[in-house]
């Protein structure tokens, strides 16, 4: 996801990806944002949810910490922006990717994520 405008801050960001989670997964899931490095976001963190197979206590999905790794953000960098035709002292941005095969983990508990790439027709032919 991206956008672009005046006055999108880092909670604007923080905001976006909650109320995602919030909206796919209930609004008892807990969001959390760790510090990271994406050459065209800056600052740039990465966000887990908490991890629904095991309620947050940890298990085999989670690497027991509780939390899934979803994806990567951050606030557009000022020379992305510049290269996009944006003014970086007028607009700013936030931009988010996620892992897709992550989602669907979580919201149809599967416990591998290798199964995606398994070429098993009677797995994949559930989506």
């Amino acid at each position: 996801m991206l956008a672009v405008g005046k006055n999108i801050t880092l909670g604007d960001l923080k905001g976006t990806v909650s109320d995602f989670a919030r909206r796919l997964f209930g609004q008892k899931i807990r969001t959390r944002f760790r510090a990271s490095y994406f050459p065209f976001t800056e600052p740039s963190a990465e966000y887990d949810f908490e991890c629904l197979l095991c309620n947050g206590k940890g298990c085999i999905v989670c690497a027991g910490t509780g939390w899934l790794e979803i994806g990567g953000c951050g606030m557009v960098h000022p020379i992305v922006l510049q290269n996009g035709g944006y003014d970086p002292a007028m607009v700013s941005g936030f931009a988010a990717g996620l892992g897709t095969e992550r989602i669907m983990m979580l919201k149809h508990r599967i416990e591998d994520i290798r199964y995606f790439w398994s070429n098993d027709m009677r797995f994949l032919e559930q989506f």
